[in-house]
């Protein structure tokens, strides 16, 4: 994602930029050393004003990664260069703090390590030049484990500011869900109506012309099918009218062993049809605080979702076990499975690994477990099956 996305901050940025190339360029040709060490800088403002330059236009991790490395190059040649003062070292010091700037891990912790080897070595380097680095030397130890302490300290900085962004991260997403959720709820509230009721007209006259004997078997089957579909229909309007005004089903407590039996039982005809079993191995007295047609309609989506996964037929396995006062259930198969990218995707309006499917059926579970401060988790691989693991708050009796 691009920081530099206006023409104001892409003002600023120039500036700033273009100070900072002046001043390398005027440090190089003011210095009264002419030597390798010179040069090696001189290669190092170069390269560092070309990046500077094209970065704008090339906001890439490449780029941020390598503007970091050219700029702890350039401060390590100027500290042997400019061997009598202490402001380039310092410069070392707080290089991993710039890698702080572009918030990528790999870039902080790589410039880090090297930050820490190129210390040493400079220390190291210092004390075997006679006449050179003098101010380190009038207090070796002290500026060794001063050097070591600054580090610890940045990784701390970027340890808490990472997870800082992290946070506001999970929270934008957040808003991001409740956006969707709520044009989502919008535009059910606004089309469901619209629809219904032709639909229910539509869906009377199917049914009264497949009972007219004066049509063919033939003809009532094409009214069957458009029922099943007008009936598919009905299904969506109603997971969108749950979805923008969700029932408020009183809670209350209830054994989750005997929903999740329930279920089964409830499903089974439509697992045999797709060849899945079921292998259930619950603990006892599974007790939680939830309004039992929430509980059920949850566990049914989960189940349908699972043997919907299964084309070719497999095995749903449905296991609990409990840690001090935390239920979890989790529900496995052996389906095609998902991506990573798929596994992000779920919950979003109209996203559906199924051909008809709408995605609604998971936007209700995860309203469901939010509602009764309950948590969903997926973990999936491609090829090798889902798992889902619900975790309840458990309740007593």
């Amino acid at each position: 994602m691009k920081e530099i996305i206006n023409e104001g901050n892409l003002k600023i940025y120039r500036i700033v930029s273009c100070s900072i190339i002046i001043l390398m360029i005027v440090g190089v040709l003011t210095s009264p050393f002419f030597n390798i060490g010179i040069l090696i800088q001189a290669l190092f403002v170069i390269a560092i004003s070309y990046v500077l330059i094209i970065y704008p236009k090339n906001e890439t991790n490449f780029y941020k990664g390598l503007l970091v490395y050219l700029t702890a190059g350039y401060f390590y040649s100027t500290t042997f260069v400019y061997t009598e003062t202490t402001l380039h070292l310092l410069f070392v010091v707080l290089l991993p703090g710039i890698a702080i700037i572009f918030f990528h891990k790999t870039t902080y912790y790589t410039i880090a390590i090297i930050n820490v080897i190129f210390g040493t070595f400079i220390f190291v380097y210092a004390y075997n030049q006679p006449g050179n680095f003098l101010y380190l030397k009038a207090d070796l130890i002290g500026n060794i484990l001063n050097f070591y302490a600054s580090q610890l300290i940045i990784l701390l900085v970027f340890f808490m500011t990472n997870l800082r962004v992290e946070q506001l991260k999970r929270y934008y997403e957040e808003i991001q869900k409740a956006e969707r959720l709520k044009t989502t709820g919008q535009l059910a509230a606004a089309v469901a109506h619209e629809i219904r009721n032709p639909i229910t007209v539509v869906h009377g006259f199917l049914q009264y012309y497949k009972e007219d004997s004066s049509f063919s078997e033939q003809t009532k089957q094409h009214f069957t099918l458009m029922l099943e579909e007008l009936q598919s229909a009905e299904t969506v309007i109603s997971d969108f009218l749950s979805i923008t005004k969700p029932v408020k089903e009183k809670t209350s407590v209830i054994d989750l062993q005997e929903v999740i039996r329930g279920v089964v039982d409830l499903v089974s005809s439509y697992a045999h049809l797709h060849n899945v079993s079921f292998t259930i191995s619950l603990n006892d007295d599974l007790y939680i605080e939830c309004g039992k047609m929430e509980c059920k309609q949850l566990i049914v989506n989960l189940f349908k979702n699972a043997i919907d996964a299964m084309p070719q037929g497999g095995e749903v396995k449905v296991s609990s076990y409990k840690q001090k006062n935390i239920l979890k259930i989790d529900i496995v198969d052996t389906g095609i499975g998902m991506t990573e990218e798929e596994l992000k995707a779920l919950g979003t309006p109209f996203y559906s690994l199924k051909t008809k499917g709408t995605g609604l059926g998971v936007m209700i579970c995860h309203q469901i477990m939010e509602k009764n401060e309950g948590k969903i988790e997926y973990k999936s691989e491609k090829g090798k099956g889902t798992k889902v693991s619900l975790t309840f708050k458990e309740a007593h009796i």
